[in-house]
């Protein structure tokens, strides 16, 4: 669910959802403190509440923090920070997390994109591993997105998994990516994909895991 809040001309922030404080789930609850804590210019404690929403993998409290986080106010600009965040909400569907990547990505030098790119998948592929559903298609769009240049061969291990779980959507990326890969490779991707997926199958049926999709 995307929750927006325009803060200023330099922060622009995702929509925020009008419901009653009663039907509220407990995740909405703290976004609304912290979209409150923006509005009455209290950045610091609004970084404090997005960021531990961004660690539990809530999207649109990711982008909001990157674009704080780029704007410096309540914390020193962090650039490193903001596209690390900004990567992962544009991954996790927040469409405007998009240009807020590429304004930073102009900014820092290139072994900096690459230790940040390496930190985008490490943070993803471990959830993916947990057998997070949700993180196991965002690995398949880390190689078309965050790299310098796409890895189709990559993608297509990832989006063999996710088809695999029959999450919705995959089947088409799987098929796009496979378009994209010599002959020679595609068995030999499709095997380390049964590989890993019977790996993250064997953590999904560990009851903790299959509390929650994030």
């Amino acid at each position: 669910m995307k929750r927006v809040l325009v803060i200023s001309l330099i922060l622009v922030l995702i929509k925020s959802v009008e419901l009653f404080a009663a039907n509220l789930s407990e995740s909405d609850r703290i976004f609304q403190e912290a979209t409150t804590a923006v509005k009455e210019r209290d950045y610091i404690k609004a970084i404090n509440i997005f960021e531990k929403l961004a660690e539990d993998f809530e999207h649109d409290a990711q982008y909001n923090l990157a674009v704080i986080l780029q704007s410096g106010k309540g914390r020193p600009q962090d650039y490193r920070a903001a596209l690390k965040w900004a990567w992962l909400a544009h991954l996790g569907g927040i469409d405007e997390a998009e240009s807020l990547v590429d304004d930073i990505k102009e900014i820092l030098p290139d072994p900096a994109l690459k230790e940040i790119r390496q930190e985008v998948k490490d943070y993803i592929e471990q959830r993916a591993e947990m057998g997070k559903l949700p993180a196991i298609e965002q690995m398949g769009d880390y190689f078309l997105i965050v790299p310098e240049e796409r890895q189709y061969k990559d993608a297509y291990l990832w989006f063999l998994i996710a088809s695999a779980f029959q999450i919705d959507g995959t089947f088409q990326k799987r098929d796009n990516a496979e378009k994209q890969i010599e002959g020679k490779d595609i068995l030999q991707v499709q095997a380390k994909a049964l590989e890993k997926f019977n790996k993250i199958s064997e953590n999904r049926s560990k009851p903790d895991t299959m509390m929650e999709e994030k």
